[in-house]
């Protein structure tokens, strides 16, 4: 009987295992799905970090309720798929030298490599007067009434690879006697032009310092600068040194002019130069600063608005006239020259003195 009751009994175990094993079946194959599917989720959930890394995804603890659906007792409701995004290094970046903040209308931030020096020679010669550039400038000349090369450098490097019996040369300032610079005729010419003080020298001091810290051949170099500065004083900033002649200009108008002609925030990669010379102060130049990656392409706005901003020191001065300005000396000690008021100054051209 026994025998009987315990084949019965296996007979009737299996004949229920063959009804359910299919619904059994079911079920693991769904629960598994359903784990993928959660693991998936997350997965496609993580943030990614600034250099591709998948960030670690945070507790639904972590988040107050309502952002994370995690309220007790509810059913959350099913999430509408995010449309999915271009990871970071597929997208076309922004032209980071020309492309504004759209809070405050300023450009991004970035790093200065290079600075363009422009000067304002009559300022210059007024200390100057016996340097061959400054010896018989007046108002007729060009360089009396634009802005002209002081040179481009690369910041916090100089004499790259140059012995030290030339660097020893170049400190003694007798620039003529530093060996000539490579150029064309066709650029000399226009250096010439555009950088008066080649007539001292100032080309082979330039090359030799901060033109061997630089890619570009002589030619290359300087034809950047000569351009560089052709886009400066044709510019809204030449036009107003060039009204401001024998007045004053301040920084917040060179900013501005710098703004107009090259974009928001052009004006805050710009600093003046002055030089107290007697009871004035007078602009002796500018100094732009501009990009770190320099080809003999690159356009003015573009070198500019990758750079960093900076500050100025000087906050304004005279544009200073072609001819010195000096206070009329009278003709004996302790007399005053004829019609002479104190405090009354001449223009006086001694460039040739």
């Amino acid at each position: 009987m026994r025998s009987a009751y315990r084949n019965m009994t296996v007979s009737a175990k299996a004949r229920w295992l063959c009804a359910v094993r299919p619904a059994l079946i079911s079920c693991a194959i769904l629960a598994a799905g359903c784990a993928a599917s959660h693991v998936q989720a997350e997965d496609g959930a993580s943030p990614e970090s600034a250099v591709g890394r998948v960030a670690p995804r945070l507790p639904d603890s972590a988040f107050p309720a309502g952002v994370s659906g995690g309220l007790p007792g509810v059913t959350p409701v099913r999430p509408v798929p995010a449309e999915p995004v271009a990871p970071t290094s597929a997208r076309r970046p922004l032209d980071a030298s020309v492309a504004e903040k759209v809070d405050g209308g300023r450009s991004a931030v970035g790093r200065t490599g290079f600075v363009l020096g422009l000067s304002w020679l009559p300022a210059f010669c007024e200390t100057k007067g016996t340097r061959p550039e400054c010896v018989g400038q007046d108002a007729g000349r060009a360089d009396a009434r634009q802005l002209t090369l002081a040179g481009l450098w690369p910041v916090r490097n100089s004499f790259c690879k140059v012995s030290e019996t030339l660097q020893d040369e170049d400190r003694k300032r007798d620039w003529l006697a530093l060996p000539p610079v490579p150029l064309s005729a066709e650029v000399a010419t226009r250096l010439a032009a555009s950088m008066p003080g080649t007539a001292s020298g100032l080309d082979r001091h330039t090359w030799l310092r901060s033109g061997s810290c630089q890619v570009l051949d002589p030619d290359a170099y300087f034809s950047l600068q000569i351009r560089l500065l052709e886009a400066v004083n044709t510019s809204a900033v030449g036009a107003l040194f060039r009204s401001r002649i024998g007045s004053d200009v301040t920084l917040a108008e060179v900013k501005t002019a710098f703004d107009a002609s090259f974009a928001a925030g052009a004006g805050d990669r710009v600093r003046l130069q002055c030089r107290q010379v007697g009871d004035r102060v007078l602009v002796t130049g500018l100094t732009i600063g501009l990009s770190a990656a320099m080809e003999a392409t690159s356009d003015l706005a573009t070198l500019i608005h990758a750079a960093a901003p900076t500050t100025s020191r000087c906050d304004g001065g005279v544009v200073d006239a072609a001819g010195r300005v000096r206070a009329e000396r009278p003709s004996v000690v302790g007399q005053k020259a004829p019609g002479a008021e104190k405090g009354t100054t001449t223009l006086v051209d001694s460039r040739a003195e």
